[in-house]
């Protein structure tokens, strides 16, 4: 079979990058996410993935976020016989395929139209899944999506990377969209914008990604419409995730878990709406 050649540049390279690094996790012996379809995916591209060995350690915090999200939206599908499940940003990831929703169910996956075509080509179709080529600053972009049903909605390593007026513009035209339902996505926190300005990531300035939204605190995301709420905030050091991970990330985690500022420099909060 043909590989599919990919001449990704900017943001739209954090699609292959958090690819790579779900890949990573299914090939350790313990993973935490066990991402059975990153293989398949990985070997289809034409792309030079060791490129991102340097970022290789990431692998864990990816794990630990998209474990995370996975049973936050199994959780509400199974009390929400009729939910749509929204996955903006979705890259390649086959999300769908791990959670497994019912027949009642609808899903999403929204994101750059170049994205969803490669995506659609490696994964193939799933009952009650449907792609949606769209950029989520762009107006019009929830039109394709039904309004009338309780949703949860994903955003996983995609809002850090919007400017904060977007943001706030897409987690409002969400909940507007939207009865009711739940978002969950990961956020970071200005001590690793410190870090990035004094030692730039060498990949993301060779590809021209830009990092643009640093909330302080997660609260700080229920100012953007009056129907937010936090409901929960799960960690990227999750002791219960990482339990069987390699020993020498466990006391890296502990460290950093010593230190205030670095306790708290990224989260993966959960809101009701």
């Amino acid at each position: 079979m043909d590989k599919i050649p990919v001449t990704f540049t900017g943001v739209r390279v954090t699609a292959l990058l958090e690819l790579y690094l779900r890949w990573l996790d299914s090939r350790d012996r313990n993973p935490i996410l066990g991402d059975e379809t990153a293989q398949q995916a990985i070997d289809r591209l034409d792309f030079d993935f060791d490129q991102f060995r340097p970022l290789r350690v990431g692998r864990f915090a990816v794990g630990v976020r998209s474990r995370t999200i996975d049973d936050w939206i199994q959780a509400f599908l199974a009390r929400t016989p009729d939910a749509v499940v929204l996955d903006i940003g979705s890259g390649f990831d086959s999300r769908v395929r791990r959670v497994r929703p019912g027949d009642g169910h609808r899903w999403y996956d929204v994101d750059f139209p170049d994205i969803v075509e490669i995506a659609g080509r490696l994964y193939g179709p799933w009952p009650g899944h449907t792609y949606v080529g769209a950029s989520v600053t762009e107006p019009g972009w929830l039109d394709a999506i039904p309004g009338d049903r309780p949703a949860i909605v994903v955003a996983d390593g995609l809002l850090n990377f919007l400017p904060e007026h977007d943001v706030r513009h897409v987690l409002s035209g969400i909940v507007e969209h939207f009865p009711s339902g739940e978002i969950a996505f990961n956020i970071t926190s200005p001590v690793v914008r410190k870090q990035r300005e004094r030692r730039p990531v060498p990949l993301f300035a060779k590809f021209g990604i830009v990092e643009q939204w640093f909330p302080g605190d997660p609260r700080d995301v229920e100012r953007f419409h009056p129907r937010l709420r936090l409901a929960e905030v799960g960690s990227l050091g999750d002791a219960t995730l990482l339990r069987r991970s390699p020993l020498y990330y466990r006391l890296l985690t502990v460290l950093i878990g010593l230190v205030p500022a670095w306790r708290n420099a990224g989260w993966i909060p959960r809101y009701r709406f």
